[in-house]
């Protein structure tokens, strides 16, 4: 039998174990042309990551940084996740659909290896240190010269972005090149427990996808009601905010019409939390809450903010911006 004759027995073999779940021709072209796509996607967006990276490095104008450090965060979460997501989903359509499986080729199960590894490290690694970069700028309003722990989280965004970009090339490259052919079936994965696999994988991500772009983005567009400190009486002030079975509990000292010190009762035990906390460096000494929530850190520094607009709405004589302030009497001030 020739080259041709036992490739084409070999592909007719693959196509009789898969045969009634595969893909026709056109719907295979999409599911590649969709595949791709993300894929350049998410490259192209971790080459404006370092590119951004790199304005930072060379421009002196510190106005500039939280803008950039902004656009980080935003690529990241926008394109980079959601990117990855789809291709993943792709992927499994791939493995599921058509003759090349998840397993049978050596080229297949690393490429799946590779995405595990990526899949691991963008929230575990890589996400933490985009939103510290983020935090930290908005917070100091981008004065980060000579700031250790800024510098740390830019040096690992530029290393974690440049891995990212490699691992995607080799996963592109084992794509295009299919090396090293079909591996040997030790064992065969029963039909259903691949599509029970891959239905948990597609519910997890759908699942997320709905917790970031739904139930907290809902959260985040609350309105912080704005209180006139300058109208409150010198004191200290305990208020609370309960978000997700969590109640974050702050203490609000005010002196001369001015925040003086918020001291965070209770707040969460993550990296997310600490970055968060930096909102009372931003509220303190104004006469009003009126800041935006940390970039990087939304959604618990916006928990923070409502629960220390709680704690000024406590004190006697609070009143909020858009609100009327109470109408004097005259004949019951006389009585008095």
């Amino acid at each position: 039998m020739d080259t041709a004759a036992s490739g084409q027995a070999v592909h007719a073999g693959i196509a009789d174990t898969v045969s009634g779940w595969q893909l026709g021709r056109h719907g295979r072209l999409v599911l590649l042309a969709a595949h791709i796509s993300l894929a350049c996607v998410w490259i192209g967006a971790l080459v404006v990551i370092l590119l951004l990276i790199s304005v930072q490095d060379t421009s002196s104008v510190v106005a500039w940084r939280p803008g950039l450090d902004r656009a980080l965060v935003l690529i990241y979460d926008r394109l980079v996740v959601n990117a990855s997501y789809g291709f993943i989903v792709t992927g499994l359509m791939f493995s599921l659909f058509t003759h090349w499986g998840a397993l049978r080729f050596w080229w297949v199960a690393l490429k799946w290896g590779l995405v595990i590894v990526l899949g691991i490290a963008l929230p575990l690694w890589v996400a933490p240190h985009v939103s510290g970069t983020t935090a930290l700028s908005d917070a100091f309003s981008g004065a980060m010269s000579g700031n250790a722990e800024y510098d740390e989280h830019v040096t690992a965004v530029m290393i974690a972005t440049s891995m990212q970009l490699i691992v995607l090339l080799c996963i592109v490259l084992l794509s295009v090149f299919k090396p090293w052919g079909r591996r040997k079936a030790r064992f065969r994965w029963p039909r259903w427990l691949s599509l029970t696999v891959a239905g948990l994988v597609v519910v997890g991500l759908a699942g997320q996808v709905w917790v970031q772009n739904v139930q907290l983005a809902g959260y985040r567009r609350i309105p912080v009601p704005i209180v006139d400190v300058s109208a409150l009486l010198d004191g200290t002030y305990d208020g609370e905010e309960t978000q997700a079975g969590f109640t974050y509990r702050v203490r609000v000292t005010v002196d001369g019409g001015r925040i003086a010190d918020i001291e965070i009762v209770s707040n969460r035990e993550s990296h997310y939390a600490q970055l968060a906390a930096l909102a009372a460096g931003k509220l303190a000494g104004r006469p009003r809450n009126d800041v935006d929530a940390i970039s990087g850190a939304t959604t618990t520094s916006k928990g923070l903010m409502l629960a220390v607009s709680d704690a000024l709405a406590r004190a006697p004589g609070a009143i909020k911006f858009g609100e009327k302030a109470p109408e004097r009497n005259p004949d019951a001030e006389r009585s008095q």
